[in-house]
């Protein structure tokens, strides 16, 4: 099984959101093979798991508050996006790290409602150009999962539904998100097999096997999907440009679908 995620950030109108959805929601694959998420703005959510509800296609957020209620103006919780249908939350993304100041506490408080919440957290970690070049990269990586992951509990219980991957990790490094420029396919297994052993050092191995989920994000299309996607350790994808053309993006479903 390979996993798909499209986010569409905010490079769409609710209009164009809902077209496309639809759209992809009629557009054939196999969902024994691939699982298609889609993350699409607040705006459109809960229209949008009205046109998706009765297909295998699974709804995300881009972000949550880490309350659950409250005196919080303009924020989203996890019980909220829980009862429109979503499935699954996007956290720390880089963008929001870097134009929003999200801090690793903040993070960590997200990672943990949205667990509570009965909903699958994708936490994005990646590192800078100059942290790569620096060849901090690793350490990097691993200190931002370590921070998110404090006090998350994966371990069995009634918490979490069958049959879903319980944690998703998302490496993508900065340099690559929106560039046109993604990291090699041995880039990426590597930094894979680093945030799996982050993953094992937290968890216990039978959690991260059967839980966990490592994915990769960052300049994804269908010219270069092949190259990576074929890697048992890369479970799946995380696309942001290539995902809002519908033509692009069913082309990467295709692709996908040889390797799953």
């Amino acid at each position: 099984m390979k996993y798909l995620i499209a986010n569409w950030k905010m490079k769409l109108s609710p209009q164009d959101e809902l077209a496309l959805a639809k759209r992809i929601a009629k557009h054939v694959f196999d969902p024994n093979k691939l699982t298609v998420i889609l993350a699409p703005t607040f705006l459109t959510l809960e229209r949008i798991h009205a046109a998706i509800k009765t297909t295998p296609v699974l709804l995300a957020a881009q972000d949550c508050f880490w309350e659950d209620s409250g005196a919080y103006t303009g924020e989203i919780s996890p019980s909220y996006l829980s009862s429109i249908g979503c499935t699954h939350v996007i956290i720390g993304h880089s963008e929001r790290r870097i134009y929003l100041s999200e801090t690793p506490k903040n993070i960590n408080a997200k990672i943990i409602a949205v667990v509570d919440a009965l909903l699958t957290p994708i936490l994005c970690v990646g590192e800078s150009a100059e942290e790569r070049i620096s060849g901090a990269k690793d350490h990097i990586v691993r200190r931002q999962i370590e921070s998110a992951l404090e006090n998350v509990e994966l371990v069995g219980g009634s918490a979490y539904r069958a049959g879903r991957q319980k944690l998703i990790i998302a490496y993508e490094p900065v340099w690559a998100i929106g560039t046109g420029h993604a990291a090699k396919a041995e880039e990426i297994v590597y930094m894979h097999q680093v945030i799996r052993q982050a993953l094992i050092d937290i968890f216990p191995r039978e959690v991260v096997d059967n839980n966990t989920a490592i994915f990769y994000g960052g300049s994804v299309d269908n010219k270069n999907i092949g190259e990576f996607i074929k890697e048992e350790i890369v479970q799946g994808a995380l696309v942001g440009s290539a995902s809002t053309k519908a033509d692009e993006f069913f082309a990467v479903i295709d692709s996908m679908q040889k390797y799953a």
